[in-house]
């Protein structure tokens, strides 16, 4: 099973509030939860464009019910909008737009639009979260289910049944979860202007709060770097805890 990590306090993302109102049924609607796995394959690499932080990145369902998205196309207007569909354990459905599906060139297939948001901090001296030294867009996903990410979920189902990257449907199941690898267009942030020192880097699934979840505040996923010239290397929270207390005294 993936690791949830820590519950970083990261200062909150200028968005509009999840949406309210009522859903067009009477019944339970089986939401989704997604939650990031801390990233990993962290490194710095040089590139024409300048050097950047590279990184593989993981979000993962452990809702009551899956992510299905379904694209409308409109083809006069040349897009294709998305619906979020969900269940009821009665067998009722609920839908509402949640955004466009766009197509990524160098992935070569269909995205969901503004699907997540990347960070990285600098630390204050008792290891908290100061300043934001980059970030990227938001950026756009093809979901699916790419590997089983809680093999004892009961509501997960045995096999993958989000499997392509289509403007008609994609979606993640309960229990599994999506990696984008860091060689991956897209996976990586500028360094230009980062100097030596530690930072943390965070991955912020559905940052507008456009999908509809269970619950929104559990969709961080963060990692301590240690960062020089020519290298990224993961620092365990127990070292910045350690800072922390030697910092503020007794913990």
């Amino acid at each position: 099973m993936f690791s949830r990590g820590e519950a970083p306090e990261v200062p909150a993302l200028s968005s509009p509030p999840p949406p309210d109102g009522l859903l067009p049924v009477d019944e339970h609607v089986l939401l989704p939860d997604l939650l990031t796995i801390p990233p990993t394959s962290v490194e710095v690499r040089d590139l024409p464009t300048g050097r950047v932080l590279r990184f593989a990145n993981t979000v993962w369902n452990d809702g009551e019910g899956p992510l299905e998205l379904h694209g409308v196309t409109e083809v006069a207007a040349r897009r294709t909008r998305v619906v979020q569909r969900a269940y009821t354990a009665g067998g009722s459905t609920a839908e509402w737009p949640v955004g466009e599906f766009v197509w990524h060139p160098t992935h070569t297939h269909w995205h969901l639009d503004g699907f997540a948001i990347y960070q990285l901090w600098s630390l204050n001296q008792v290891g908290e979260l100061d300043t934001l030294v980059a970030s990227s867009d938001k950026v756009s996903y093809c979901l699916i289910d790419a590997e089983i990410a809680d093999p004892g979920n009961r509501l997960r189902p045995p096999a993958r049944e989000y499997t392509g990257c289509g403007r008609s449907r994609q979606g993640l199941s309960v229990g599994w979860g999506d990696t984008y690898r860091s060689y991956l267009d897209g996976q990586s942030l500028p360094l230009e202007r980062v100097g030596d020192g530690l930072f943390a880097l965070v991955s912020i699934a559905n940052p507008d709060h456009r999908l509809r979840e269970t619950e929104t505040g559990n969709n961080t996923g963060l990692v301590y770097l240690a960062i020089t010239a020519e290298r990224a290397t993961i620092v365990p929270w127990r070292s910045i805890a350690k800072e922390r207390c030697l910092s503020g005294g007794k913990c």
